[in-house]
């Protein structure tokens, strides 16, 4: 479930909030316009141009599609895939293409037209944490990273260094589950 928007500055409150792909639609897209409905077609094809080459489990959509932004600019999107999945991908030259530039914030809004901001992690399949791999203390690092930087907002005035309010929760991200984790 989506909760409401956080009035004091039009945002997800902190948190990770799962939704369906129609909830999401539901509550961003409908009736709020045609550059959202363009953002929202974007992602769709930009999460399908994806799933051809990579099993996703998963995308956390966050920043100013996901709030009361009337026009946002892009939508900003992390997209999870199993690292053995990943991997295999990889061995395809055409597919490894594709993957760097969804790793690369910027690259797909740059090289194929999509405006749609993405990142590409790495989901670690670790069943018990208390035995660890040498896989598991980076992949719980980068989660944690990725989670902590979709909840931060720059509260100063624009071009002002960053302070300690800046570090702070600040508003939330929507998990849409894509194959689901397996």
């Amino acid at each position: 479930m989506i909760p409401d928007l956080d009035g004091s500055h039009g945002q997800l409150p902190p948190g990770r909030y799962r939704a369906s792909r129609g909830e999401l639609h539901d509550r961003f897209v409908d009736g709020r316009g045609a550059h959202r409905q363009q953002l929202w077609a974007d992602w769709e094809s930009a999460t399908s141009l994806l799933c051809r080459h990579v099993t996703v489990n998963a995308a956390w959509l966050y920043g100013q599609f996901v709030s009361d932004d009337p026009d946002p600019e892009i939508l900003s999107c992390v997209y999870w895939a199993e690292d053995l999945e990943l991997a295999k991908a990889r061995l395809n030259p055409s597919s490894a293409t594709i993957l760097a530039a969804f790793a690369q914030r910027g690259k797909v809004r740059r090289t194929v037209g999509l405006q749609v901001d993405t990142y590409l992690m790495a989901w670690h399949c670790q069943p018990d944490t208390s035995i660890e791999d040498r896989y598991l203390a980076p992949y719980l690092q980068r989660r944690g990273w990725v989670d902590d930087h979709l909840q931060r907002m720059r509260w100063g005035p624009r071009g002002s260094p960053p302070s300690r309010e800046d570090a702070l929760p600040r508003r939330g991200y929507v998990e849409v589950i894509v194959d689901d984790y397996q």
